[in-house]
């Protein structure tokens, strides 16, 4: 567990990496049913994948806001932030490393989701520290919706863009 030696709130940091390995197979063994697909990811693309970071972040955020009952709006508002960021450097992480060799490897992949995902947690006591600054709860709670919304819209709709393509 030296990895986790700089990460605050350790137990939620893994419990949304195995919330995150767990997304990956739902999917499939819920035989493909619609309201997994919203969840989870429903093919290889980048995008799908990036659910393995976000609906873990927030479901474990919503736990751990329950038992310790922070300020909801800041807690969320840098939780969302640190999640942004966690997603950005995956699929900055991602593309870089297979735009260099030209294929993606399994174990890189595992490796890049729990960089992200451990990232996000040590992010989030970062923003945490730094800053006070008032912050709108119509916009915190916006944001996670709209960013969900887009999940949603995007599984079913996907553009025709890379990052919505299965990289095989």
């Amino acid at each position: 567990m030296r990895i986790l030696k700089n990460v605050p709130n350790k137990t939620y940091a893994v419990a949304a990496v195995v919330l995150g390995i767990l997304n990956h197979f739902l999917y499939r063994l819920s035989g493909g049913q619609a309201f997994a697909a919203l969840f989870c990811p429903v093919n290889e693309s980048v995008w799908e994948h990036l659910k393995l970071l976000f609906f873990p972040i927030l479901f474990v955020s919503v736990a751990e806001y329950l038992r310790y009952r922070p300020d909801p709006v800041r807690f969320f508002y840098y939780r969302f932030l640190s999640a942004v960021c966690a997603m950005g450097m995956t699929i900055t992480l991602f593309y870089t490393y297979t735009g260099v060799i030209g294929r993606n490897f399994f174990i890189a992949d595992i490796l890049i989701f729990l960089v992200s995902i451990l990232s996000a947690f040590y992010m989030d006591a970062y923003f945490y520290q730094i800053s006070v600054r008032k912050i709108s709860q119509t916009a915190t709670f916006s944001l996670w919706i709209i960013l969900s919304l887009c999940y949603f819209t995007f599984t079913c709709f996907p553009p025709n863009i890379p990052l919505f393509f299965p990289y095989a």
